[in-house]
């Protein structure tokens, strides 16, 4: 039985990894070459997961409570991003009134946000929340996971959070693909309410054709396989969570590799997989068949009438750089910023450069904005 376990556990955590599109499901091995030590210190030298705002529970339209922070801005003073970093605001009178929503992507919650939210501090009041299912929110019921339905809780939490005033949007992954579904469900908003987008390594469709883990056709049939295999593995929950809480060589490696595209400090390993570890293999498996079904590059012309910035590392291999290629295809005017040496987390790999795209976005809606 222990070496079922340990194998069903093996085949769970590289299926995860390769699935979630940030090493979804897996916990990464503390003691790997004996790095413990050193990725505690890192972890501690940079405080992931530590910045917090004033928390909120927001109930969907069907009753799933979504869990909320809201960083306020500071009517009385407006700071600006810390010069130190290289981050120098151009806009003299930004509105007061600017809201930023930042949504996560699978498998992560919103403290994958960690330097965007350190490093955008002062731009407006910012808000941050767990997509359904993932983080401290509620479990979805199964029968509304769907993209369509990430709209909807983006709508919910715009009206509710932001109910006046210009939005910013800006969402990784599947948090991008929820920006696109509350644009085929509310178009009018665009150019209105909200005034500018950020996405980040994400897609509007065709990740059906995206092979895993191998390039061609036996990376397509890696793919065919990982639904049923995911959602066998998600019928032994306790077996898949055991291994997963245990760790593998395997896994790190697995999840450096699917999550950067350049060495990175140990640390950011630790940090991915400690936001993902509480995501049960029985989430994943609800939510993976929904990215082979999106298609929304119907949905993307509203884009056209806000400030729209997409940024993709050039070794991304579970939302490649293509995809963002296509999506400026039908954004005409939307800035396309190809990141080098990048994964698919280059929210924090390279976080440097898609905060100062997200700026430029920003700064550049802001600019419109006061022109109107």
């Amino acid at each position: 039985m222990a070496k079922v376990g340990r194998t069903a556990g093996l085949i769970g955590a590289a299926v995860g990894v390769l699935a979630a599109g940030a090493a979804a499901g897996v916990a990464v091995e503390r003691q790997l070459i004996g790095r413990r030590s050193g990725q505690r210190a890192q972890l501690e030298a940079e405080p992931f997961g530590s910045l917090r705002g004033t928390p909120h529970v927001f109930t969907a339209d069907d009753g799933v409570e979504l869990y909320v922070e809201v960083d306020e801005l500071k009517r009385s003073r407006r700071p600006e991003p810390p010069a130190k970093r290289g981050l120098r605001r151009k806009v003299v009178n930004p509105p007061e009134d600017l809201t930023l929503i930042f949504l996560h992507g699978y498998g992560l919650n919103m403290d994958c946000w960690h330097f965007e939210r350190r490093d955008l501090a002062g731009i407006g009041t910012m808000v941050f929340y767990d997509q359904r299912s993932h983080g401290r929110s509620g479990r979805s019921p199964k029968e509304n996971v769907s993209i369509e339905q990430l709209g909807r809780d983006l709508y919910g939490i715009l009206e509710k959070f932001a109910p006046t005033g210009p939005v910013i949007l800006v969402g990784h992954s599947m948090g991008g693909m929820s920006i696109m579904a509350l644009a085929e469900a509310h178009p009018e908003l665009f150019g209105d309410r909200v005034i500018g987008v950020g996405l980040c390594s994400t897609s509007a469709g065709g990740l059906d054709q995206v092979p895993i883990a191998l390039p061609g056709r036996i990376g397509m049939m890696v793919r065919t396989l990982a639904t049923p295999t995911v959602s066998a593995l998600a019928r032994i929950p306790d077996v898949v969570e055991r291994s997963r809480k245990a760790g593998t060589d395997i896994s790190y490696l697995l999840t450096r590799k699917y999550s950067f595209g350049s060495e990175v400090p140990p640390a950011y390993t630790e940090f991915v997989n400690e936001m993902i570890a509480a995501t049960p293999i029985s989430v994943i498996a609800e939510f993976y068949p929904i990215f082979a079904l999106h298609d929304k590059y119907g949905a993307l012309e509203p884009l056209q009438k806000v400030e729209c910035v997409v940024i993709a590392g050039d070794k991304d291999h579970l939302t490649p750089f293509e995809h963002s290629e296509e999506i400026v295809r039908h954004v005409p005017g939307a800035e396309l910023v190809e990141v080098p040496n990048c994964g698919h987390l280059g929210l924090i790999e390279h976080h440097r450069e898609f905060t100062a795209a997200l700026l430029g976005m920003i700064e550049r809606a802001e600019l419109a904005l006061g022109q109107t």
